[in-house]
């Protein structure tokens, strides 16, 4: 398979390490010190993304806030195959999607893995492993551009799963932005006594850790479904107080 990969990042240098050993792998990234970092690695790299040459699929890797306009840029190219996104939300995809150009080929990926590095210095193969890969059709999927972004999800070693838009926000939500957010208040309130922390709460606070443009983007960029989540949590949370007693 000839892949492209705009973003290489975390989730794209990870991709790209991944694939590197049995298909044509190309990556471009916007920052000149992380295309050196990745071509040291053995990834073939190029400096725009005409250089991307025709692929069988383009898998738009960059920070959720580049991801439209990427896509926007790449439904120009006729050889940059099927379009796959990887970023945490889906609902934006789906809505350009639905104006994109007839003979665009879009669907919306999500690697459910990930770590609180960032940058391809975090970057791993082994990443993806056993993960579920989330599969979002849009109005510019097809039976063969799913079939292509199965494959890549396989090839890598993660298990495809297909959802729509709206499911995968909610999940998104419950799974990644509720954890976020409690690590978060519990390193807040927990601050005053930190230092005699043991694994419990590290564990439980690790999140915390997360890169601030990720962590506006999973808890700001899907608002509703994680108020929505939020207060089911809450709910959760008040139960196990009643038990108390």
């Amino acid at each position: 398979m000839r892949v492209a990969i705009v973003g290489l990042g975390l989730i794209g240098g990870s991709l790209a390490l991944a694939l590197r050993g049995g298909h044509d792998v190309a990556g471009f990234d916007n920052d000149p010190a992380t295309r050196a970092r990745a071509g040291s690695a053995g990834i073939r790299v190029v400096d725009s993304l005409d250089g991307l040459g025709s692929a069988d699929a383009t898998v738009v890797a960059t920070p959720l806030s580049a991801v439209i306009p990427t896509l926007d840029a790449l439904t120009t190219r006729p050889d940059a195959g099927v379009l796959i996104d990887t970023g945490s939300l889906k609902r934006d995809v789906a809505a350009y999607a639905e104006k994109s150009p007839q003979n665009a080929r879009i669907v919306g990926g999500h690697p459910m893995a990930g770590t609180t590095s960032s940058g391809f210095g975090g970057a791993d193969p082994d990443l993806f492993r056993g993960r579920p890969f989330l599969l979002v059709p849009t109005a510019r999927s097809d039976d063969g551009s799913m079939s292509v972004a199965g494959a890549l999800a396989r090839a890598v070693g993660a298990e495809p799963t297909v959802c729509s838009a709206a499911v995968h926000d909610r999940t998104v939500a419950m799974l990644s932005a509720v954890p976020l957010a409690v690590a978060l208040a519990l390193a807040k309130s927990g601050a005053d006594v930190a230092a005699f922390a043991g694994p419990g709460f590290r564990d439980a606070t690790r999140l915390a850790a997360t890169p601030p443009e990720l962590t506006r983007a999973l808890l700001g960029g899907n608002r509703d479904e994680v108020k929505a989540a939020l207060r089911k949590f809450r709910s959760a949370l008040d139960e196990v107080e009643a038990e108390l007693g």
